[in-house]
């Protein structure tokens, strides 16, 4: 049942839903999303309420929000009631859906999968009807992989379309927010009120996939490409600048998974940063020439539909792996990711993705939608 406004943290079986720092806001204005309840992500301020950032130690050692952040302050003044934080994966360093401190939000279409993260309980929220949508943050895939495992419509917008003021700290040059909702007219709604007008008109009639992509940069293949390194050196090192005092002040548990790549990312040197930065440069350069403004590129969002809780953590990061090398395109040239429900595999959600070129956000969005219900009318 669609949660209501309540100071007390909600009935949640899904277990997506923060309790130690639970905080629900009604609306401040009516307007194009009035009727609608949202859950955002615990890594964003909310008046009166502390994020835990996906650890205990972080929401222990952090003040309370005087403010809410930019973002949750839209929805509230378009009529939306925020009805709770949600779980997210420890640091948001992950994209499997797991919290060894909170537990792992319960997928609501097969309990023995993760619901994919690191905006795990957002996704968990809405897809078990908990909330009309929600709000998180993605840097590589952490809205767009959620919501491609638990068949949701998923935006990572261009980089900095969406006022992101009030998030944690992550990866400033490529951390975005993003959103997720079950149905398409509550997810174009949404859309409309983040991303407001794109400032130019778009011709989006030519799709290329992968294959198309890869084929037009003769010194790259996707098996051999270095466009994952450069954004894991990217986001290493950023990563560590935003944790690394706070780790070395307080010394917090962290969990394998998280904890092998944060110390990874402590050995990154300023100068293997800022080689990557250049890489960065040129990898978003050879993009933006492939996507020109008539263009789309057509991917599966991840490698894999959501991973069995049963998988140990070598196969997990096999997945990682794979799944990076779709995710760190959209990140590496600060162009918007669509995802939709497009398709299943052995019966769960496996989401299909539409890259568009910057700034075409909305554009994205309408052809993204008119390409799912072309393809649906042809197979009925």
């Amino acid at each position: 049942m669609k949660l209501k406004v309540n100071n007390q943290p909600p009935y949640d079986p899904f277990q997506c839903f923060v309790r130690e720092n639970h905080v629900a806001i009604e609306h401040t204005h009516e307007g194009d999303l009035s009727g609608l309840v949202f859950a955002a992500k615990d890594v964003f301020d909310v008046k009166g309420s502390t994020y835990s950032n996906g650890h205990p130690t972080w929401l222990a050692t952090h003040p309370v929000a005087t403010e809410n952040s930019i973002a949750i302050d839209v929805l509230l003044n378009h009529g939306a009631d925020l009805v709770g934080k949600t779980i997210c994966d420890e640091l948001c360093y992950s994209i499997s859906g797991e919290n060894w401190h909170y537990g792992s939000p319960i997928h609501p279409l097969d309990p023995m999968r993760y619901a994919g993260g690191s905006s795990s309980g957002s996704a968990v929220a809405v897809s078990g009807g908990l909330a009309d949508f929600s709000i998180g943050s993605d840097c590589l895939g952490s809205v767009r992989v959620p919501a491609s495992y638990n068949g949701l419509y998923g935006m990572r917008p261009s980089y900095q379309r969406v006022d992101n003021t009030g998030e944690a700290p992550y990866c400033k040059s490529m951390d975005v927010l993003g959103w997720m909702a079950k149905e398409a007219d509550i997810f174009k709604r949404v859309s409309r009120v983040l991303l407001k007008e794109d400032k130019r008109p778009f011709h989006l009639e030519k799709l290329v996939t992968m294959s198309d992509l890869f084929k037009g940069i003769e010194k790259i293949s996707l098996d051999d490409a270095d466009w994952v390194d450069t954004f894991r050196i990217v986001q290493g090192y950023e990563v560590w600048q935003s944790y690394g005092d706070w780790i070395a002040e307080y010394n917090p548990h962290i969990n394998p998974g998280p904890k092998e790549r944060l110390e990874w990312a402590s050995q990154i040197t300023a100068e293997a940063y800022q080689q990557a930065l250049l890489r960065k440069e040129e990898i978003l350069i050879e993009i933006r020439a492939l996507l020109s403004d008539d263009t789309i590129l057509v991917i599966p969002t991840a490698s894999s539909p959501a991973i069995h809780r049963m998988e140990d953590t070598q196969r997990i990061n096999q997945i990682r792996s794979e799944s990076s090398k779709l995710l760190c395109i959209s990140p590496l040239s600060n162009t918007p990711q669509v995802t939709l429900p497009f398709h299943t595999v052995d019966g769960l959600p496996f989401g299909i993705s539409f890259i568009g070129p910057v700034g075409s956000d909305n554009q994205l969005i309408e052809k993204a939608l008119e390409l799912k219900n072309t393809i649906a009318r042809s197979l009925q």
